[in-house]
């Protein structure tokens, strides 16, 4: 969906005037990357055009229902928690849910040096090693984190059944009827094999290389928990595999530069004090490529009926038949 950066400008304008006070001004004013939702990046500067805050701020598109990834107020508790306990997430700034600046709910976080990494194009000063071992400790962190201490009544646990059932209304919409075919499919096959007592506490949802922001070879912050939730965590582990498997996705055929995955699923285990197979995993990878082509379906939906433009859905339209049918492989026993 799109936003009219000069009336947004005027209604920073407004928040920083009465958040800071006269005399600020807004700097910089731009959207920020990725397709998670509406962010933007900014500064705010005193009456002698010094920095006095860089910003990130996330808010809902207008006329939605606030629910799930919509409810960028959900991830207000969840950030503060995880940051007090030394997790690597951006520093909550600013929320609320009055509406007076720009007409929905907003949080703001402090804006962080770095960039994220691609393995279909690696930056050539950091490692492959290094950029998923830091991942995967990260993960470890958030995994290990002690939400039943800390973060007791964020969100009901939600059951792997109901998490595949969740999908349903939202695979219904997708843009081509083949696509709601091959998704029912890889979507029986999970109901028909759901792991029994895994490990629930608080997942990302959607991790992945392109939500960790780097600086000078570290990692600095774990990013995007619009899709966030309380239950099973290995689907984060799967996400990853999954988000860097060649077999889920349709290319150019380009080689993505990763550590191979038993190497990635060790230091896992190492940093979370689990012990976790590639079998364990691979109903969580079939699950992610569900979940990522139900979620593909709906956006090449939203894209091709103008109700949110983004031509980026298009290419990643290409890889949804691959999504839906690697799950099935996975979910009938292919190894990698």
């Amino acid at each position: 969906m799109s936003v009219d950066v000069e009336v947004l400008q005027a209604q920073v304008e407004r928040w920083a005037g009465d958040t800071f006070g006269p005399g600020v001004t807004v700097a910089g004013l731009e959207p920020m990357p990725g397709h998670a939702g509406l962010s933007f990046g900014f500064q705010v500067l005193d009456g002698a055009g010094r920095c006095m805050e860089a910003l990130v701020m996330r808010m809902p598109p207008k006329g939605v229902r606030r629910r799930g990834n919509t409810d960028v107020l959900r991830q207000v508790p969840l950030l503060l928690a995880l940051r007090a306990a030394g997790v690597p997430v951006a520093e909550m700034r600013y929320w609320s849910d009055d509406e007076r600046w720009f007409e929905v709910p907003f949080f703001m976080v402090g804006r962080l040096p770095g960039s994220t990494y691609s393995a279909l194009a690696p930056d050539p000063s950091i490692t492959p090693e290094a950029v998923f071992t830091q991942a995967v400790e990260a993960l470890a962190a958030v995994h290990t984190f002690d939400w039943q201490r800390r973060l007791p009544a964020w969100e009901p646990i939600r059951d792997l059944g109901d998490e595949i059932r969740f999908w349903d209304p939202i695979l219904a919409k997708a843009a081509e009827p083949e696509w709601v075919k091959m998704g029912e499919e890889a979507r029986d096959l999970l109901l028909a094999s759901i792991p029994s007592a895994p490990t629930v506490g608080v997942f990302h949802g959607d991790f992945q290389t392109a939500n960790i922001l780097f600086h000078d070879g570290r990692l600095v912050a774990v990013i995007d928990w619009e899709i966030s939730g309380m239950g099973a965590q290995l689907l984060d582990v799967g996400w990853l595999f999954m988000m860097n498997d060649p077999a889920s996705w349709h290319d150019d055929g380009r080689p993505r530069v990763v550590p191979p995955f038993p190497v990635l699923l060790d230091r896992y285990c190492a940093a979370s004090g689990r012990t976790v197979t590639l079998d364990n995993v691979a109903w969580y990878r079939a699950l992610s490529g569900y979940r990522f082509g139900v979620i593909s379906g709906l956006n090449v939906m939203l894209h091709r009926t103008g109700k949110r433009p983004d031509p980026a859905w298009e290419d990643i339209a290409l890889s949804v038949p691959a999504l839906f049918g690697r799950a099935c492989a996975l979910l009938r026993g292919a190894s990698d």
